[in-house]
Order: C-alpha cells, then structure tokens, then sequence
C-alpha cells in the first residue's frame, strides 16, 4: 500500500480540515467579531519499533514496527455540548499478516476433515485463517483507521465514521509493559506462530454509527452498526475471495453491543474494570452460500490494587463457518515501580477452521523517560500446532520457540 501512501495522506489532510468548516457553522457573529477559537486542536505522534531475531515461521523477518499520527479536534458549545473530530494514520510493519488473518498450515479441501467451500479453502469470517497459501499484507501497509465526526452531551455521545464497534470500544487490553509484542492481539508477532486474539473485532475500523452513554455507577453501555465490514487497515483486513484457491465471504449488517464497569472503591482502594461485547453480523458475496453469518462473544475483567494488576479475558467465535469455533484466552500480571513496568502474559488459541493451535508466554520490562522514550526488554515463547498432509490423513506439526526481544519506542 505504499504507493498510495499519498492518498492516504490527501484523504487525512481533507478529513482533518473537513470539522473547522462544520465547527464554524455553529460559531455566531459575535463569538467571530471577538476572534474566539473555534476549536481545540491536538496531534501526537508516536513511533515504535520490534527486534527479535531468531528462528521463524514468518512469512517476513523484522524489523517491526509502528508509526501513528493521531489528530483530535473539539469545540464546546454554548449549552456546553461537545462537537468535534478524531483521525488516526498507522504504517505498520508486521511479519505478514494482513491484521489477525494469515495463511495457517495445509489442509486441502475435502482431504480427510479439512474443511470445503466449493472445492476451495474458506477464509474464517472472524478470524481470517485459512489453510491455503495466499493470505498476507502489504509491507509495510499504511491505513487511516479513524476518521469519525461525534457529538457529546447530556448521557450520550454519537459518533459517525471510521473507528472501532462498540463490542472492542467497551474492552480495554489487559496490562503489560510493551506496546506492540503482546502475547494476546500482538500488534506484530515476529515468531509467525501466535493465534491469539481476545479482541472483538467483527466490524474492524469500518464506517459506522455508533452511541455510547456516560459512565453511571461505574457501568458504560454502546452499541454501533456497520453497514458494510470489509475494510482493510493495518490492524484488521478480511481477505478476498481468490479464484480456485480461497473462499471468502463479504460481512454486511454488524450490529455490536458492549458493555463496561470501571470503579475504584474507596476503603479497599481496589480497582476493578470489566468489559463484555457481542457482535453480529450477516454473510453476503458470491461464497455466501459456503457461510453463516458471524457472531462473536467477549469478556474480561482486570484487578489493580497498588502497583500490581491483574486481568484474563476470553473470546468465542464461529467464524463464520458451520461447525468451526475459533476460542482465545488471555491472563497477564503486571507491576509497576516507578518508571518501570513488568509484566507476565499468557494467551492460547484454537482454530477448529484450519486445526490449528497457539500457546504464548511473554515476560519482560519497559522504561519510560521524561523525553518520551520508551525501552524495554523481554521474551516471549510461542508453541503451535498447525496442519499439514501425510498422504490421505491430516496430520498436526508442531513447532515452538523462544527469542528475547527488544522494544523501543518514542511518545511525541
């Protein structure tokens, strides 16, 4: 995609003036006379980078990294309601996937249980495995993936454009201390093995509508639908159908609930946070026939007390195919002290589209400084297990390996 990194920079530019022409409707003569602002306007830049030799089964070897450019702009009306515009540009470098989706083992369709769509491997409508050949990314791939218009006030906010659904909105990650090497939706994977992922991202960063209320009581509500899911972005893309190879189907129609609770209590000083998300969505394309239609189901619950947190989550999926689960699970203890974070995860996955496997353990430390830099250091270890053909019969090789890792990373 880096051919049209100069459309994607036109269209954030055009985005990002588009609200100061919408925000000076609303502004009056007067508040024009006195030259008042007529927004408040934020840009950060960060910028991280992943090196982590060693043995692989990536499709691409590092170094990874990330680089995004976040805009904000708000202007708060008389009757104190809130208007404004959020956009986010990400080039990200990652180890060939296309997000969460990947080619994963071998299993042709109609051999033994493999699964058949047609004659062809079907692409998980959740997840995006496959156990065919022909599922990667750009590299690197450069994707806008917020670009919304909200208003706030009273008890809701509405939102309108590209940006997370209200299932992953309402579902904070659990603690560490790396921003992309993560043992549940790692933001890079430079062993080519993890899985897993406990993040509901049926509608990706897809346009859509989206209400969420104010936190009562420590509980948040949201609920968003997406007309159309396809869109491909640096951390989701549904693959494509691929004549005489891949079967895909397209995602129309989500609808997304979640559900978040966030309160400190007083006289224990414990913090609990919890998020629950439920998405679905209908199977429309020429491959439909081949598909249901996607749902997933989300949970976690994170506990801080001091410096220690501690968080699991889990996550249930059809995958858009008849009799093909895909589930994830995730646990991670973190402590801080200081500048320093240290953190233990753990995340297993299993795919029952391609019979497939993943267990990652990760531990390690960062560093922030007062100049904005980050550092860290860690390893991570990844047991899978994946398909493959031994005659008529599917078999399940299995791979595993450990690699120390460093993470640097700048905060502007």
């Amino acid at each position: 995609m880096i051919p049209a990194l100069g459309a994607h920079v036109r269209a954030f530019t055009f985005l990002a003036a588009a609200p100061f022409s919408a925000l000076g409707l609303f502004a009056s003569p007067a508040l024009a006379q006195e030259r008042t602002p007529w927004f408040d306007s934020d840009i950060e830049l960060s910028a991280d980078i992943a090196l982590a030799p060693g043995a692989t089964d990536a499709a691409r070897s590092g170094p990874y990294g990330e680089i995004r450019l976040d805009y904000t702009a708000e202007r708060i009306q008389e009757n104190m309601t809130r208007i404004g515009f959020a956009a986010g540009l990400v080039l990200r470098r990652d180890s060939g996937r296309a997000g969460l989706a990947q080619a994963v083992g071998d299993c042709p369709p109609g051999l033994a249980d493999c699964f058949d769509a047609g004659g062809l491997a079907p692409a998980g409508a959740f997840t995006g495995f496959a156990a065919a050949a022909g599922i990667d990314s750009d590299d690197p791939t450069i994707a806008l993936e917020t670009a919304f218009m909200y208003w706030r006030g009273g008890l809701v906010e509405v939102r309108a454009g590209y940006g997370p659904g209200a299932a992953a909105l309402e579902s904070e990650a659990l603690p560490g201390a790396f921003w992309l090497m993560r043992a549940d939706a790692g933001r890079v994977d430079p062993s080519g093995r993890n899985l897993a992922s406990t993040a509901n991202t049926l509608s990706g960063h897809a346009p859509k509508l989206l209400v969420r209320s104010v936190r009562l009581a420590g509980f948040r509500a949201a609920a968003s639908f997406a007309p159309d899911g396809d869109v491909c972005g640096a951390s989701f893309c549904r693959p494509e159908s691929q004549p005489g190879v891949l079967a895909a189907a397209s995602v129309r129609d989500i609808a997304e609930f979640g559900l978040s609770f966030d309160h400190r209590f007083a006289a224990s000083g414990v913090r609990w946070t919890a998020g629950i998300g439920l998405s679905q969505g209908r199977s429309a394309g020429p491959d439909s026939a081949f598909f249901d239609d996607p749902w997933a189901v989300s949970a976690r619950l994170t506990r801080t007390e001091g410096p220690w947190s501690a968080g699991v989550s889990t996550l249930l999926s059809n995958d858009g195919v008849s009799g093909a689960r895909y589930s994830a699970h995730a646990a991670s203890l973190a402590y801080e002290s200081g500048d320093w974070l240290f953190s233990v995860e753990m995340a297993q996955a299993r795919s029952g589209l391609v019979h497939a496997y993943s267990q990652t353990l990760l531990a390690g430390a960062s560093r922030y400084y007062d100049s904005g830099l980050v550092l860290g250091l860690g390893v991570a270890h990844t047991r899978s297990g994946q398909a493959e053909t031994s005659g008529p019969a599917r078999m399940t090789r299995v791979r595993e390996g450990a690699r120390l890792f460093i993470e640097a990373g700048l905060r502007f």
